[in-house]
């Protein structure tokens, strides 16, 4: 998958990141990536409200720009006009299943047809589920993070370098279209009342605090259905 810079530099150069992302690396605990909490304005704003809030100028999140507190406590960074807050909800949600290992909260932010589509072609191919691919999945995320890890920030934004979300979306399902050998990507359409494409950053902090990017600027795919979005993957 593509990656958009855009995240990753403001990051690296913020929060002085040298080693952010990279699949299967393990964070040095006596590295210098450790993020030490600034000061924010805040005013009135808590956990879970959902306003946002505009760290200080001049300390280490300023160029991050403004973001919201989920109730979960974890810094949401998307622009509202574009994004509604069910499709991060879903975003966020999705992600803090692989880091509870939670294979049946996971379940419920993926597509339905994709769940029984892909169980099929893991089997038939592999001899293994799609259970056992979200533990790999999990295991591959933790061992990126040097053991267990806790989400901090999510960044929504819109796809780069991609002429439009619906030739993303596009992209996207030929792609499963070519895996499983089928026309998924007509069922999709007909089962779903929206599509949206976008790409995606999430940071997490290791067990020692130190916070780095857990997967930098990759594509995703939801689909709405009766009010409620779904991924794939």
């Amino acid at each position: 998958m593509k990656k958009s810079a855009i995240f990753s530099l403001i990051l690296s150069a913020v929060l002085c990141a040298g080693s952010f992302a990279g699949c299967g690396k393990k964070k040095d605990s006596s590295s210098s990536d450790e993020v030490k909490d600034s000061s924010v304005t805040e005013t009135t704003q808590s956990a879970g409200t959902g306003e946002l809030i505009y760290p200080d100028e001049g300390t280490q999140e300023y160029e991050l720009g403004a973001y919201r507190i989920s109730d979960k406590g974890i810094k949401l960074y998307y622009e509202d006009a574009e994004y509604p807050k069910e499709i991060v909800s879903t975003l966020e949600n999705y992600f803090l299943s692989f880091q509870n290992g939670d294979f049946n909260e996971y379940k419920k932010y993926i597509f339905p047809s994709y769940i029984d589509t892909m169980e099929k072609k893991l089997q038939a191919d592999y001899g293994y589920g799609l259970e056992q691919s979200f533990k790999s999945q999990c295991d591959s995320l933790n061992e990126n993070m040097g053991g267990s890890f806790e989400i901090t920030r999510i960044k929504v934004e819109p796809p780069l370098e991609i002429e439009s979300e619906e030739v993303g979306a596009d992209e996207f399902l030929d792609n499963l279209n070519e895996f499983f050998g089928n026309d998924y990507k007509t069922s999709v359409k007909a089962d779903s009342d929206n599509l949206r494409y976008m790409t995606f950053s999430v940071m997490a902090k290791d067990t020692d605090g130190n916070e780095s990017l857990l997967v930098s600027s990759f594509y995703i795919l939801f689909a709405e259905k009766d009010g409620k979005y779904y991924t794939f993957g």
